[in-house]
């Protein structure tokens, strides 16, 4: 009987075991992903050891802490008829999770720009920038350098791909292109809310999940479509460049009686002056916008120069006689005498022929003109002579000569075909002066050297 009873009793008791662990045994871990079930595992570690997995081989990866982007719940259930998978659930994790990261959104004017780690790039950015741009190479010193636009940064949960470094953000706002993969709904994670770390796991802290590529520690990255600068950045500076400038000097008349209408005299020579300037100059981006004249000084004051003028009438030299005026003779080109047309005679010479003064008297004129060549008038009194086309002129303005002197060397100066010199003479017209080109009568050299 007692038996019969702990046998009884034993059997009660393993039934009890038995089902009882049969009980516990049909308890699973059920695997939700962004609320949707994705298999069942026996344990919760066999999930949330894969997660910190593939969260330190992305951080490790970007160089950057991550944490998984999804809504991962691993819940305890009861399912006698359930069939733990571990593998399926850990190959659909890895292909469907995605990862972020806390970030800050660079903002020009309000704009967005680009995602980037930390306040401490963007300082980067704004120092290269504004180091890009200054330029004091031309002696210029500058004064202030900023930038225009207003940067700002907002708080934002981004995925590692999409964080700029500084190197990066610089080549896009040098309107340089930049190769880098972007989702197109990253913007949508900037809520201006602050982080105090990555979004945890296994909770549901993150309301807004935004779909993304696949991303793992062991992943590629995808080849990136081409950005280029938008967003319109100036850099401004304001230098301070110093220049020197001459100041002309002035001139002063004087009336000499002394001298002849034809005479000028430098008595006190003129210097220029010098003068210190100050500019402000304000560029965008280097090009220069503005100029301001901040100050002049004087370091040098000019010296006045004083030229005297003669007054008196010019005397009478010539003799009323002339001597043929180009060395070795010299024939007058065939139909180029004196005619209606052609007021003198031209004659044949080779370049560098002297050329004597016919008659002694005063130089007039001995300079260029346009047709004339280099060309020399001289006052004799009754008669004015003129040689025209000269290679050289060998006497100045105001100068006495005799008669058979070298005034010039015989060339082809102005509108001529070849080397001569065309000679004229002219009778005054009483007033002793000369002051147009045809105020005095010319007439046929050749007269005075007829026997």
């Amino acid at each position: 009987m007692k038996a019969s009873s702990f046998i009884l009793v034993s059997v009660f008791i393993l039934s009890l075991v038995l089902g009882l662990y049969s009980y516990l045994g049909s308890f699973v871990y059920a695997v939700m992903l962004d609320g949707r079930e994705i298999g069942v595992v026996e344990e919760a570690d066999q999930v949330e050891n894969l997660v910190a997995e593939l969260a330190e081989r992305c951080s490790e990866y970007y160089g950057m802490e991550v944490a998984i982007e999804n809504r991962i719940r691993v819940v305890k259930e009861y399912r006698p008829q359930a069939v733990p998978d571990p593998d399926s659930v850990q190959e659909i994790i890895r292909q469907q999770v995605s990862f972020v990261t806390a970030a800050y959104l660079v903002t020009v004017d309000d704009v967005p720009l680009v995602p980037v780690a930390s306040e401490e790039v963007l300082d980067a950015v704004i120092g290269r920038l504004e180091d890009a741009y200054r330029n004091e190479s031309n002696g210029s010193k500058i004064l202030d350098i900023a930038v225009v636009e207003d940067f700002a940064l907002k708080s934002c949960s981004v995925s590692p791909r999409n964080v700029f470094t500084a190197d990066e953000v610089m080549a896009l706002l040098l309107d340089q292109k930049v190769e880098r993969s972007l989702d197109a709904t990253y913007w949508a994670q900037v809520e201006g809310r602050s982080f105090t770390g990555p979004h945890q796991p296994f909770e549901d802290s993150n309301p807004h999940p935004v779909p993304d590529q696949v991303v793992s520690g062991d992943q590629e990255q995808d080849p990136g479509q081409l950005l280029t600068n938008n967003a319109g950045v100036h850099v401004e500076s304001i230098e301070e460049f110093v220049v020197t400038e001459k100041i002309p000097y002035n001139v002063e008349t004087v009336y000499d009686e002394e001298l002849w209408i034809v005479q000028n005299e430098i008595t006190v020579p003129g210097e220029d002056g010098i003068k210190e300037i100050v500019y402000h100059i304000t560029r965008q981006n280097g090009a220069e916008v503005k100029r301001t004249l901040v100050s002049e000084s004087i370091i040098k004051e000019p010296v006045t120069q004083v030229e005297a003028r003669g007054t008196s009438q010019v005397p009478s030299k010539g003799t009323g006689k002339f001597i043929w005026p180009v060395a070795g003779g010299g024939e007058v080109t065939p139909g180029r005498g004196f005619s209606t047309w052609h007021t003198g005679i031209d004659i044949d010479a080779e370049t560098g022929t002297k050329v004597f003064a016919a008659d002694s008297g005063v130089v007039w004129f001995s300079g260029f003109g346009g047709s004339q060549g280099n060309y020399i008038i001289i006052y004799h009194g009754r008669y004015w002579t003129l040689y025209l086309h000269n290679h050289i002129n060998h006497v100045s303005t105001g100068a006495k000569v005799d008669q058979g002197d070298v005034i010039a060397e015989a060339g082809s100066t102005g509108r001529s075909t070849g080397p001569h010199l065309h000679f004229e003479v002219r009778r005054d017209d009483g007033s002793g002066e000369w002051r147009a080109y045809y105020q005095h009568k010319p007439i046929d050299p050749l007269q005075f050297f007829r026997p």
